[in-house]
């Protein structure tokens, strides 16, 4: 049976790798977009557009999810300014689990962010961010779905390597990386749907020097 993908943030830095990536296995993707306009973004790579707002608790989101296999949310605020974080981060992140439980969805991952877990120990421009995707990474964490939740490190434009490090909680001592290219953390999410280790969940993941399949096998 063709699984059916649903992304939200479909349009986004790192949304569009995971929407690619999914395509370059062969599945039907399904981009969640907010604006009309950005419809054509999705279409253009191949996706099949549908317009829904993860920052509206309304049936639409709900209709927009329905029928699909795997839910990915890979949005997230653009910037850590006062109240986008709840609005999207929080509140919206969490619309999109009830959308998807109402829509009867069997598996969901989300990507969230290194410090998500332990929002005080991130760096402090970056607190409001984290506390608000603390509050729906266990809003997720404590539905009924089988979940997944990513935590990467800082994200780079910087090509792929296909090595990375996995852990439920990461030692991020002095001198060790942080960072992780986008296209290492699209790859890393798709292999999870399938992954058995990453079900009911969370994990660290940083660039590193273990390959995905191996990483993942040990998350």
């Amino acid at each position: 049976m063709t699984m059916l993908v649903t992304v939200l943030g479909a349009t986004g830095k790192t949304g569009a790798l995971i929407v690619a990536e999914l395509l370059a296995r062969g599945l039907p993707v399904r981009g969640v977009v907010r604006r009309p306009e950005a419809a054509d973004v999705v279409r253009s790579q191949g996706a099949e557009p549908v317009l829904a707002d993860l920052r509206s608790a309304t049936e639409p989101l709900a209709d927009a999810l329905a029928g699909s296999d795997v839910v990915i949310n890979a949005a997230a605020a653009s910037d850590p300014q006062p109240g986008l974080a709840e609005a999207v981060d929080r509140d919206g992140a969490i619309n999109a689990v009830n959308a998807a439980r109402k829509a009867d969805v069997p598996r969901f991952l989300q990507v969230s962010s290194l410090f998500a877990d332990r929002p005080d120990q991130g760096p402090e421009f970056l607190h409001r961010v984290l506390r608000a995707k603390e509050v729906s990474d266990r809003a997720l964490a404590d539905s009924d779905l089988s979940w997944t939740i990513v935590r990467p490190g800082g994200l780079t434009d910087d090509p792929g390597t296909g090595l990375v490090r996995i852990a439920d909680r990461l030692d991020i001592a002095p001198g060790v990386p942080r960072t992780i290219p986008r296209a290492d953390v699209a790859a890393v999410t798709v292999a999870a749907i399938d992954a058995p280790s990453s079900r009911c969940r969370a994990f660290d993941l940083t660039s590193g020097d273990t390959s995905i399949p191996t990483a993942l096998s040990g998350a």
